[in-house]
């Protein structure tokens, strides 16, 4: 019984390059999900749609940058409007970014007269 727990156990587990092959190949490769769980042999598209979520989730925070495109995507229309939306939402999440620290240092620089940021003019040693 106890061998039989560890090979499921051992089914379900997948190395790290297989999760960002069927991640890339879904989100940047435009396949279909079904198609790439049954290429890859996993055992349900909630797992692979787990993935996919993480990896946007990662994207979003800036934990990851997008892969440059191949040649094929560059001739597709419709992937060059999903990475110039991709691209946006990563130029807008990070200004929102900068302005939420630039905030933070002002708070700080005001309300605990900390000097942080580097004021003009100042010599170097």
């Amino acid at each position: 019984m106890n061998s039989y727990i560890q090979t499921l156990l051992e089914q379900r587990q997948y190395s790290p390059e297989v999760k960002e092959q069927a991640v890339l190949r879904i989100l940047f490769g435009g396949e279909d999900p079904a198609q790439v769980m049954e290429n890859l042999e996993i055992h349900d598209i909630y797992t692979i749609n787990n993935w996919v979520n993480i990896y946007k989730r990662k994207i979003e925070d800036g934990l990851i940058t997008l892969p440059p495109m191949t040649e094929k995507q560059k001739q597709n229309l419709h992937a060059l409007q999903q990475r110039n939306k991709e691209l946006e939402r990563a130029v807008a999440d990070a200004n929102l970014m900068i302005l939420a620290l630039n905030t933070l240092i002002d708070v700080a620089e005001q309300d605990l007269k900390i000097p942080i940021r580097k004021k003009r003019g100042t010599k170097r040693s």
